[in-house]
């Protein structure tokens, strides 16, 4: 009797913690689907790995959520992201952003940006960055109208903005410094969709207002794009994964390059037959 009782209460014990183990693995699995990573590669325009640059995921008022640093392979990552939709993707070395003061003027890069970063899986995204920024860049497209994707983007140029005296001071700079933004005689545009080129059939140049929340424009106007190009074809089949729309730009004036992220959501609609 005593030996079915202490067999009993083994079984017991046993059965106990193969659930508690069950459970604990279900509840691991389902923390872990919850989160996603984005990891890649940081270089210049020679392909040459970039080290010690800044990769960070953004706030819509641009604080910093999570951070990391590329290694000397210019590799980096980032783990345990929970799933969701961020504003955007911020990269630069530090040290080289022109208001640091730490590097020669020659030396000075902009940021690399990409925008409404959809992260409902893991993303892979490469990075390259250099002295042209192309700034506050979206991608849309008219659903059952011309079939067409438009670009829009502001580019500006690290050249320009340090060639003011008082360009560390971004109040100051803003205000009464000299326009850093493009004029389209220097600038052309590529667009990818996932890597894959796609056709531009115009680009057309936008004159507006650099008010930056100031009571009147004082150096002109900002020189903005909005660019159309071919549709991806598998546009309404795309799945759920969003695209990597890439706009990369150059600036023939001073020899800059520089290029942005948009990734574009395509619609997800249902489709019925009578």
């Amino acid at each position: 009797m005593r030996h079915k009782i202490i067999t009993s209460i083994c079984c017991l014990i046993i059965a106990i913690t193969a659930t508690a183990q069950r459970n604990s693995e279900t509840i691991g699995t389902q923390s872990l689907s919850d989160y996603v990573s984005i990891y890649g590669r940081v270089t210049d325009y020679n392909n040459q790995p970039i080290d010690s640059c800044s990769v960070s995921v953004s706030n819509a008022d641009f604080s910093t959520l999570y951070e990391t640093y590329s290694d000397s392979l210019g590799s980096y990552r980032i783990d345990s992201i929970p799933k969701g939709c961020y504003a955007a993707i911020c990269a630069m070395r530090p040290k080289e952003y022109p208001r640091m003061l730490q590097v020669p003027k020659d030396e000075m890069r902009l940021e690399f940006w990409a925008w409404n970063v959809i992260a409902h899986k893991d993303i892979n995204l490469d990075i390259r960055y250099g002295k042209l920024e192309l700034y506050g860049t979206k991608a849309f497209f008219e659903y059952g109208g011309r079939q067409e994707l438009l670009i829009y983007t502001r580019p500006m140029s690290v050249t320009k903005s340090i060639s003011y005296e008082n360009f560390a001071d971004k109040e100051d700079a803003e205000i009464n410094g000299s326009k850093v933004t493009v004029e389209p005689q220097y600038m052309t545009f590529e667009v990818y969709a996932d890597g894959r080129p796609l056709e531009i059939y115009s680009v057309q140049h936008l004159s507006l207002p650099h008010l930056n929340g100031n009571a009147q424009n004082v150096k002109g106007n900002d020189d903005c794009y909005l660019i159309q190009a071919s549709i991806p074809i598998d546009i309404y089949n795309h799945g759920d994964t969003p695209y990597e729309i890439r706009l990369v730009g150059y600036n023939s004036e001073f020899d800059e390059w520089g290029e942005n992220v948009y990734y574009l959501e395509a619609p997800q609609y249902i489709w019925r037959s009578e």
